[in-house]
Order: C-alpha cells, then sequence, then structure tokens
C-alpha cells in the first residue's frame, strides 16, 4: 500500500474511529445508475465497524445488485459525508489513476480498502487493480537436514530435555 493510501485509511478510521455501513439507499431518491452503484451505500453509523483490508481476487461481480465478492465478502460502493468530510469509493486501475466501475471483472486482483459491516459487508473507500501477487513456496526440509545447516551435526535426538531429571 502506498504512503497516500495509508495516510487517507488511517485518517478516515479516526475521523469514523471505527465507521458502520447502513444502507440508506432504499429512502434515497432513484437516480441514474451506473455499472456497480445500485449497491451504493449513502450513510455510516460509527461504533460497529472494523478497518479492512484485502488483496486478492473478484470472486463475483453482481451488476444487478451492485456489488462485487471478494475474499468471501461482499463489497458495497460507498457515496456519503461523515463529520462534514465526503466519503466516496475511488476505483482504480494498475496505475493508480481513476477507472469505471465497468472496468472491474471476475478473476482480477485487486486491493481493497474500507470498513466491514458486522453483518460481513464491506464498504469499500478503495478498490485498486493490482498485479496478481507471488505464489509463496514452501521449502520441506527433514530434520536431519535444518540440524546439518544449524551446525547440529552429531546430536542425538533422544527425546529428552537436557539438564531436566
Amino acid at each position: 500500500m502506498s504512503m497516500g493510501h495509508l495516510v487517507r485509511f488511517l485518517t478516515v478510521c479516526a475521523v469514523l474511529s471505527t465507521g458502520c455501513l447502513v444502507v440508506g439507499a432504499a429512502e434515497a431518491a432513484p437516480e441514474k445508475e451506473t455499472a456497480l452503484t445500485s449497491g451504493l451505500l449513502t450513510s455510516l453509523n460509527p461504533d460497529e465497524c472494523e478497518p479492512f483490508q484485502a488483496r486478492t481476487l473478484i470472486m463475483e461481480v453482481h451488476r444487478e445488485k451492485g456489488t462485487l465478492v471478494v475474499a468471501e465478502r461482499e463489497i458495497h460502493a460507498l457515496d456519503t459525508v461523515v463529520n462534514g468530510k465526503p466519503l466516496k469509493t475511488e476505483f482504480l486501475g494498475q496505475d493508480g489513476k481513476p477507472e469505471g466501475v465497468g472496468a472491474f471483472r471476475v478473476g482480477q486482483y485487486v486491493n481493497v480498502e474500507g470498513f466491514l459491516h458486522p453483518d460481513g459487508t464491506v464498504a469499500a473507500l478503495v478498490v485498486q487493480k493490482i498485479t496478481k501477487p507471488p505464489a509463496t513456496k514452501f521449502v520441506y526440509r527433514p530434520v536431519a537436514e535444518s540440524a546439518k545447516k544449524a551446525g547440529l551435526k552429531n546430536q542425538r535426538r533422544s527425546g529428552k530435555v537436557s539438564g531436566v531429571r
């Protein structure tokens, strides 16, 4: 995460002091909707949510609901004002430039930052495309090989702890 995103994320966390989502779209007047705005969250209720960040792939895109599913969490766009500060979801490409929400597809890797609601949904502050993270390799080393590398060549493993009777 870049320093700018970290500062912005921490500032929003401080303002909201662990903000929370309340879906207000049903009460809002219907507006012209774009690809993923029907699931737009228009209000936050502090004291119930936790910060959320995930770097993983998009599992599902629900255009009819206006949500993405990432890390088995339903991701909603956010457009509200909290304590006089506007909060709106930023959809960014790999280069950090704004992209349309319609540019996000199943199988793309994204970094999502936002707030986790107690019901499991997430209000996203930033959804940014990223390159696929490198796979981590697990290297198996038998105990004898590990001991050899540690300089414990001729020690026996009897199961007894030395110095204890």
